[in-house]
């Protein structure tokens, strides 16, 4: 009986490690299978948000573009300050065309659709590489930032610029029309108006920093997705 009961029990151990290691054996297999189904979506996903954010790099290099459109066209009317009565044809050329690209009031609205993506479905981590994940999660918050002062340039342009402008001068600033007011290029209020396009641009370019810290996280994300896509 001893015998048979050493026997029963050796048996039952043998099968019980036999269950485990098939158990473990099962869950690794698993494990593998879902890792590289991870990793696909990975790759899949990686390569989206590249694709996207170089457009959206595209859209913030020509939005910059305007804004220094902006910036240069109001440095070069405020160099002409103080205006006499009488300007010279050349200074009034040179003020139509500048005044035409003072307005501006373009902003930046990069595609946001790869980033939803994984916060609808809680899938940032699936992103292995920490610094492009941290990157990704801050990125809605960073752009928040920036846009801000956009808007608060735009609604500069038509709470308070394009009124006044509107009220003094034809649309296109043709000079030549003699129905524009030409003594309010000698006032106070009109400097006043270009000075306050000229500082918010300024802000908006170099200021606040708000502006690099999403051009540094753009070519971050870039370089990043792109080393993890092997694209």
């Amino acid at each position: 009986m001893e015998n048979k009961t050493s026997k029963y029990f050796k048996y039952a151990i043998g099968e019980i490690i036999l269950v485990v290691i098939g158990i473990l054996i099962a869950l690794q297999i698993n494990n593998w299978n879902q890792n590289r189904l991870n990793s696909s979506k990975e790759t899949a996903i990686l390569a989206d948000i590249h694709r996207e954010f170089i457009q959206n790099r595209k859209q913030l290099d020509s939005v910059i573009g305007e804004h220094r459109t902006v910036y240069e066209s109001c440095h070069k009317i405020i160099s002409l300050f103080p205006i006499t009565s009488k300007p010279e044809p050349e200074v009034l050329d040179s003020l139509s065309h500048h005044l035409w690209w003072s307005y501006g009031g373009i902003t930046f609205n990069p595609s946001q659709t790869s980033i939803n993506a994984l916060e609808s479905t809680a899938s940032f981590d699936i992103i292995k590489n920490d610094t492009l994940r941290d990157f990704l999660i801050s990125w809605n918050d960073l752009v928040t930032d920036y846009q801000e002062e956009e808007l608060l340039s735009r609604s500069h342009i038509w709470d308070q610029y394009d009124p006044y402008m509107s009220k003094h001068f034809d649309w296109n600033f043709n000079f030549k029309d003699e129905r524009n007011n030409f003594q309010a290029l000698q006032t106070l209020e009109f400097e006043y108006m270009v000075k306050g396009r000229f500082d918010l641009m300024e802000q908006i370019l170099e200021s606040s920093g708000e502006l690099k810290k999403v051009q540094e996280t753009l070519d971050q994300i870039i370089e990043l997705s792109k080393t993890n896509a092997n694209n």
